[in-house]
């Protein structure tokens, strides 16, 4: 299933960070959905139409971010941070630990999908403190 990003004039793509389950999430598009949970910060949603990659979920989420993230962007933080760029952080900071080919395969989905809809996330300031 390919999803047209550009379709919605409205549609900007953004990772939304959830504060009671400490995940940030992104999704291309809402509709039914499986969540299959790859190790303890990767879950990739895939339709349950065709089981394609429409978006995934990074769990405990704040802990890395002022455990990793914060120092290395600097006391003042950025009004937005490439989706991109925190799924390397994790992948780099996991790869210490042996990534299985499932895990492997399933960052670079990820990665991928964070790179081709350009997506951001912008809810730094808030879980920043």
């Amino acid at each position: 299933m390919k999803f047209d990003l550009a379709a919605s004039k409205e549609y900007e793509p953004a990772a939304i960070y959830y504060e009671d389950s400490d995940s940030l999430e992104y999704l291309r598009a809402s509709v039914p959905a499986i969540y299959r949970r790859i190790d303890t910060a990767l879950t990739l949603v895939l339709s349950m139409e065709d089981r394609s990659l429409i978006g995934f979920k990074l769990k405990g989420f704040k802990n890395f971010y002022n455990r990793n993230l914060k120092n290395r962007l600097g006391a003042d933080c950025p009004q937005f941070i490439e989706l991109v760029d925190v799924l390397q952080e994790v992948a780099r900071t996991l790869g210490q630990q042996v990534f299985e080919e499932k895990q492997l395969n399933a960052y670079k989905s990820a990665l991928e999908m964070a790179a081709e809809d350009k997506v951001h996330v912008s809810d730094f300031p808030r879980i920043a403190s």
